[in-house]
């Protein structure tokens, strides 16, 4: 009796975009396109070190752009929304409600406090959400 062959990365990964949405889609090139981004930035930063002149942050470029890596939020933006939410006096709940998803749902809160993941629809509407809030808060303050 022969073993079936495991399925290789690559077929894997095909698999998976096959079966995901236009938005999943959408965000993993996102993501791959800013990883890409900061790595090229990367690059030039370390020849501009050489030559001694400055170069643009790789992580401060891709600020407002990369708030996840895959289905986690990075810890600078979870400073971030933490950061609103008590400029605001909002609650992960409140926020999810503002988000358009249900105020029962408790996944922002488990992403803040336990950095579980979230679902890439969240994460899509939380980057347009923090984007909007923060230009708030510099507005305001």
């Amino acid at each position: 009796m022969s073993k079936k062959a495991k399925p290789t990365p690559l077929t894997k990964l095909l698999k998976a975009w096959t079966g995901a949405s236009p938005e999943e889609r959408q965000a993993f090139l996102d993501l791959v396109t800013a990883e890409v981004r900061s790595k090229g930035e990367a690059t030039a930063s370390l020849s501009a070190k050489a030559s001694d002149s400055p170069a643009p942050d790789p992580v401060m470029a891709d600020h407002e752009t990369l708030i996840a890596n895959g289905r986690y939020l990075l810890p600078s933006t979870i400073a971030r929304v933490e950061a609103v939410m008590r400029a605001r006096s909002l609650s992960p709940t409140a926020i999810m409600a503002e988000l358009g998803f249900s105020p029962r749902d408790t996944s922002l809160t488990r992403a803040l406090a336990m950095k579980a993941a979230l679902r890439l629809s969240v994460i899509a509407e939380l980057a347009l959400w923090l984007r909007a809030n923060e230009a708030l808060a510099t507005r305001q303050g």
